[in-house]
């Protein structure tokens, strides 16, 4: 297997379709208009700022 570069883009895709899935075979629901919280929003500003 060889490695490739992903965008920024493709990775939040992957990231989005991954929750979804996760979401649904643990029979989880995500509402509409659902607000993280900060701590949830400063954790994922680090991963982005790592990229």
């Amino acid at each position: 297997m060889t490695k490739r570069t992903m965008t920024a883009e493709a990775r939040r895709r992957f990231a989005e379709r991954s929750t979804k899935a996760s979401s649904r075979l643990e029979k989880r629901v995500v509402p509409a208009g659902h607000v993280s919280s900060e701590k949830v929003e400063q954790f994922v500003a680090s991963l982005r700022a790592k990229a």
